[in-house]
């Protein structure tokens, strides 16, 4: 969460008390330890209100349980990077990720449980991927990447990297899988929506076939899951 909320209250609070002390020097002299501790007053209040701008501003582009950004910010800012992608002749994957039986994770083991899933597959989303990416909780159970690249090589290993871990993670109760489905541009769609559509649909391609091995086969989960249908 940035800070600038924060340190622009204190700063504009600091010139001010800075003003009034140069004020009270020209009028009275110079009073030593002029307005100490009653500037701790004014400059706490300022962090206070910063610290509150801060959250909101964090909070209306970002997830406030796992920390990824939000729906909202993938529709401002991948669209506009998509139009970047078509300048620059670039190649651009969107991945859609469900955690397979999310329901039934929390119906086991809790709330608590299904939020630990979450806040861990965060985690290793955002080890797998570069900081350009964009890495968002689109909602409830399901994750959204949308990643550029000039080589196709390149998403094909961010993706694995992020499968891996998940299937090398410690999970305390059981084992977690997730779905995955992806789209590409310009190959299968050119406008956001409709790569996101495509991805989502693809994503259930494959949770159904997950269905179809009752939980017991997570090659459709996982491993076969970035190819495109």
């Amino acid at each position: 969460m940035s800070y600038k909320g924060r340190i622009t209250g204190v700063v504009f609070v600091g010139g001010i008390l800075l003003f009034i002390r140069e004020m009270v020097k020209m009028r009275f002299g110079d009073v030593v330890h002029i307005l100490p501790l009653p500037a701790l007053i004014p400059l706490g209040v300022a962090w206070f209100f910063g610290r509150r701008y801060d959250t909101h501003v964090f909070l209306s582009s970002h997830d406030a349980l796992t920390g990824l950004y939000n729906r909202r910010y993938v529709w401002e800012k991948a669209s506009k990077l998509l139009q970047n992608a078509h300048k620059d002749d670039e190649k651009c994957a969107i991945f859609v990720i469900d955690v397979n039986d999310f329901k039934e994770i929390n119906d086991s083991f809790g709330h608590n449980f299904g939020d630990f899933v979450l806040e861990q597959l965060s985690a290793i989303l955002t080890g797998s991927f570069s900081k350009k990416d964009i890495i968002a909780r689109w909602g409830g159970d399901e994750f959204l990447i949308f990643s550029t690249y000039t080589d196709e090589s390149d998403a094909e290993r961010k993706i694995t990297t992020f499968m891996k871990g998940v299937e090398s993670y410690e999970w305390h109760h059981r084992p977690v899988t997730v779905s995955i489905g992806r789209s590409t541009y310009p190959t299968d769609e050119e406008s956001l929506k409709e790569l996101i559509a495509v991805a989502d649909s693809n994503m259930y391609v494959y949770k159904e076939k997950y269905k179809q091995h009752d939980g017991k086969d997570n090659t459709y989960g996982m491993t076969n899951t970035i190819a495109d249908v």
